[in-house]
């Protein structure tokens, strides 16, 4: 078996999963069944809120069976042991006490086995939403993180309510690989500090930028604690060696060996953790005592009900929910479309059935973070890493969610005593070797390689480098203006291949350009047909504008097209159009010449008719001059 990573990386290179788009979310997708034209927006609304189809455990369920159950609960074990102490590290991330972690990882698993669509996806804490948090919630009372948590869920479900899953698609898999490389540097950065046994700092946070970080950790060196730092690189070495312990064993040689190795394997985080809990629990009861710092108290249990609307005391006045969501400011949007992002990539990677329902996704999504809110989570989303040790364990369907919440549970109840003496250079090592998987710097030779454009690398660097120097944030929205550039460069200068067509009995000059029509490319279309027109080969020859490449007009196109038609009349010429939709026709007031699909501007009566005799087509048509006009680069 290959590590999670590497399955992973495997799984992205496969055939991409198909997201539904806002037609073809009408149809049942755990059926098939498609919903006719026929039918009203009504019923297509009550089908969209149907039980079936927003509860997706009522479909799955009644096929359960025990073979199921087992192959769940392997999953959901195997999960739980890596979701733990990756959930406790997470909140540390997010200047957080370790259970709030534990609330996450507890709630977005639970909720996600009612609503979820994917199998593999485990909902819960990541490091990308630690580090969002840290910088909208740093310095600030807890209830600003519950808050973040409540707004973002809110706006997943409208995002899935209005079916704006399509969002996504505008962020490009260069500016998503920058995007996460940037964070993976971010968070070890951060880390180094708990590794090296510093102490915190409260000037020194997010806001000053990846290299203002590390230069405040270089000027510190002196106070390195050699406790913290040996357990920290120790551990970070058993980290590596357990992730290729199966390699040992091939299975070849010995299945049952290879099998056993490769739980251990998944299972190291928990296991590393665990031996440096006991190791300091040891320590706490000699004369020495412990050498390195410690987590410190856990709070048991999981808190009680409770609308994160009220109000926060603090400096002996009281800050509304109002309040608390304009201090947020950008985090509102930038959490759930960072969360979307991650959750639907991950869903797109491990469908099964090659669709992915993005409307339930963004359900689910936004629910796992409302009702987590509810229970003091922080927000929350699915986990690549997560979603690998799920589908590499075997998992049958989304109700090994269940054992991995009834484990974190256990958790909570039973162990969080044990978790003061967990050392947190031991949750920097499990957090810097976690998010190193995540760096993708590779990306960078192959981005100036056919197919990809100069646009795909510059977006790269765009993000990478405003991602380190202002927050991630302002780098991934910086990414995503780069990578708009390039669809956007053909659309405003749109090809456009021009040739001369010579026929038995008429001449005429062709013009097809290769985009739809919309007011970003008229002035460019304008300048090819007008230099056309200035500059014929044959003069008296008509202008013919092939309009099958179209796939969309607006009303300045319209009326543009008109007004070019007078231009070429002015210039002695005439603008025919051919290849046009039915229900474009009346929009553009055409009428048909006696050349059958030859349609010309209807004029009003008194003026000057166009030559209708060119417009006449027949075979035997020979292209005698060619060439392509393309956009200035």
């Amino acid at each position: 078996m290959v590590e999670e990573a590497e399955e992973l990386r495997a799984l992205r290179e496969q055939q991409p999963a198909r997201i539904l788009t806002f037609q073809e979310e009408s149809k049942d997708v755990l059926s098939g069944r498609s919903t006719q034209s026929r039918n009203s927006w009504k019923d297509q609304l009550l089908e969209g809120c149907s039980p079936k189809k927003r509860l997706p455990i009522l479909s799955w369920i009644r096929r359960y069976d025990v073979e199921d159950a087992l192959s769940d609960l392997i999953a959901g074990v195997t999960l739980g042991l890596t979701m733990i102490p990756q959930s406790i590290a997470y909140a540390t991330i997010a200047g957080l006490p370790s259970q709030y972690g534990l609330y996450a990882a507890f709630m977005g698993s639970l909720v996600y086995v009612f609503f979820g669509t994917v199998r593999e996806v485990s909902i819960g804490p990541t490091s990308l939403m630690s580090l969002l948090t840290l910088q909208y919630t740093a310095g600030r009372p807890l209830q600003y993180v519950i808050v973040l948590a409540f707004t973002s869920g809110l706006v997943e479900l409208a995002m899935g309510i209005f079916r704006l899953g399509f969002l996504v698609c505008f962020i490009s898999v260069p500016v998503t690989s920058a995007f996460t490389s940037a964070t993976a540097l971010i968070i070890i950065g951060a880390q180094l500090g708990n590794l090296l046994g510093l102490p915190r700092v409260p000037s020194t946070n997010s806001d000053g930028g990846f290299f203002a970080t590390v230069w405040s950790i270089l000027q510190r060196l002196r106070d390195t604690a050699f406790g913290d730092t040996a357990l920290g690189i120790g551990c970070m070495v058993m980290l590596i060696g357990l992730q290729h312990l199966p390699r040992l064993v091939p299975a070849a040689r010995n299945y049952r060996m290879h099998r056993f190795l490769w739980y251990v394997s998944l299972a190291r985080n928990a296991l590393v953790v665990l031996l440096a809990t006991l190791l300091a629990h040891y320590l706490s009861s000699t004369p020495g005592g412990v050498p390195f710092r410690l987590s410190g108290r856990v709070e048991p249990g999981i808190p009680a009900f409770e609308w994160p609307i009220r109000g926060v005391p603090t400096n002996g006045t009281s800050l509304s929910f109002l309040e608390i969501t304009t201090d947020l400011g950008s985090g509102l949007l930038l959490v759930p479309l960072v969360a979307v992002l991650a959750n639907v990539a991950i869903a797109k990677a491990f469908a099964t059935d090659g669709t992915v329902d993005a409307t339930q996704e963004l359900i689910a999504l936004g629910l796992c973070n409302v009702i987590g809110s509810c229970f003091r989570a922080m927000p929350t989303t699915g986990a690549f890493t997560r979603s690998a040790v799920s589908h590499a364990s075997g998992v049958r369907t989304p109700l090994s969610g269940l054992y991995s919440a009834l484990l974190t549970l256990l958790a909570l109840g039973v162990l969080t005593p044990y978790f003061y003496y967990i050392p947190r250079a031991t949750l920097a090592a499990v957090l810097i070797v976690a998010v190193a998987s995540m760096l993708d710097l590779a990306i960078v030779r192959r981005l100036p390689r056919p197919p990809a454009s100069l646009i795909d690398l510059f977006a790269w660097t765009v993000c990478f480098t405003v991602c380190l120097f202002r927050g991630v944030e302002v780098g991934l929205l910086c990414g995503m203006a780069v990578s708009l550039l390039e669809p956007l460069r053909h659309w405003v200068s749109p090809r456009a291949y021009c040739t001369t067509v010579r026929g038995p009995t008429h001449t005429y000059h062709h013009i097809r350009p290769s985009l739809g029509l919309l007011y970003t490319g008229i002035d460019r279309l304008r300048t090819v047909v007008l230099t056309e027109a200035r500059h014929r080969t044959v003069p008296g020859a008509p202008i013919l504008l092939d309009c099958e490449q179209f796939v969309a007009l607006d009303y300045s196109a319209v009326r543009s097209l008109r007004e070019l038609s007078d231009e070429v009349e002015r210039l002695g010429g005439t603008l025919m159009l051919q290849n046009v939709r039915p229900s474009w026709q009346q929009a553009l007031q055409l009428h048909e010449t006696t050349g059958p699909g030859i349609w010309v501007f209807h004029r009003p009566e008194g003026s000057v008719p166009p030559v209708a005799q060119a417009a006449q087509v027949v075979g035997g048509e020979e292209v005698v001059e060619g060439e392509n006009i393309a956009p200035t680069r």
